[in-house]
């Protein structure tokens, strides 16, 4: 029983030494609109680790607009 409630203790110890801050970088699951790699419009996805990731390149003659109203791109 003892034994128990040092393994609880130590756990419950490490949990609160180590708080959770906000992390830096984008929100996950948002979109904006971007350059591709080739230098031509496009869109990016922030991933689960707050990273923007290229996600796609707009066809051509089109421009990535984001509408605000829904937080998405779209290639017009």
């Amino acid at each position: 029983m003892q034994f128990k409630a040092v393994i609880l203790a130590t756990l419950a110890a490490v949990a609160t030494a180590s708080p959770t801050s906000p992390p830096v970088g984008c929100t996950p699951a948002t979109y904006a609109c971007t350059t591709s790699p080739a230098g031509k419009p496009g869109w990016k996805v922030c991933d689960t680790q707050h990273v923007w990731q290229f996600a796609g390149e707009c066809p051509p003659k089109t421009k990535c607009y984001f509408n605000e109203q829904n937080q998405s791109p779209y290639c017009i």
